[in-house]
């Protein structure tokens, strides 16, 4: 799983950036989604403890919450030896596009690009179902600088506070209901500073939304485990459908951290979204419910 970042940088689509030649084949599919049950979600920093509003409002969320606080707590013990660090291309880019932030990103894990870029000075929070995966995060040097939310990131209620929010490592597609995911763009839409942008990585495969399930052996420092998650593919014209109605509109889209300008290829893909101009800051999140799909 190594990435390869001796290409020289490229720039492309409407914003450019750093390098990184990346491919959602480098690690297994589906890639990790961190989101937990409701019972008692609640935000740490720096050993402090409060209580934030992410509630379920469905027995549909709170089922899928159950699943996928269970993948999480599943595999946080190995998740590390699985998905290589962040590359110092992919950080650059972040950094850019964070403007001094701070940064939100949806299903923050180990903290793959929490720590980093926190250690970069930008403030972070994270949101992530799995209490093992946070757990493992705040063990971590630079750690207790991360602001944490145990809990359902679709279900996140703050307004226009965020100049970067991030949802990666095919993580949006790990919420197996279309309407979680579409709730969980327009959340995101609330929550972005009116100056801010919002990355999506996902993968396309050339076809229609589909649903996958991973269930494979891994041989781990602790020995076999086994990693299994349920996922629903997502293609770009429905991310694109959902962001509009929540009054975004996609700014660039790369099938690299280059900046390579995304044509259609197999694989990984970033989508860049940004406000409309004149985007009303108390836009209904519940309003994009039942938007189109596929």
């Amino acid at each position: 799983m190594e990435r390869d970042d001796t290409r020289g940088d490229e720039s492309g689509g409407d914003e450019s950036g750093a390098s990184e030649n990346w491919s959602a084949r480098e690690t297994p599919w589906p890639l990790p989604l961190n989101f937990r049950e409701a019972g008692d979600p609640r935000t740490t920093s720096g050993g402090a403890t409060a209580r934030v509003a992410l509630v379920p409002d469905s027995a549909l969320q709170q089922h899928e919450s159950d699943a996928a606080a269970r993948y999480g707590d599943g595999c946080a013990e190995f998740y590390d030896e699985i998905y290589a660090p962040a590359s110092r291309a992919a950080v650059d880019r972040l950094v850019a596009l964070a403007a001094g932030g701070p940064v939100l990103e949806a299903g923050v894990g180990t903290g793959r690009y929490a720590l980093p870029l926190s250690g970069r000075g930008v403030a972070v929070h994270g949101v992530d179902a799995s209490a093992a995966m946070l757990d493992a995060l705040r063990r971590k040097a630079g750690g207790a600088a991360i602001t944490m939310t145990l809990g359902d990131f679709s279900l996140l209620s703050m307004e226009n506070a965020y100049r970067l929010i991030v949802c990666l490592t095919n993580t949006l597609s790990l919420l197996t209901d279309a309407r979680r995911q579409a709730q969980a763009i327009a959340r995101f839409a609330t929550a972005l500073h009116d100056s801010g942008a919002l990355l999506l990585e996902t993968t396309y495969t050339g076809g229609d939304t589909e649903a996958v399930a991973t269930d494979i052996a891994l041989r781990t420092r602790a020995g076999m485990r086994r990693y299994r998650v349920d996922g629903r593919e997502v293609d770009v014209a429905t991310l694109d459908a959902w962001a509009a109605c929540a009054g975004l509109h996609c700014a660039a889209r790369w099938r690299d951290w280059r900046g390579t300008p995304w044509r259609g290829e197999l694989g990984g893909v970033l989508s860049l979204y940004r406000k409309n101009p004149r985007q009303r800051r108390d836009a209904e999140p519940s309003g994009i419910i039942g938007a189109p799909h596929a």
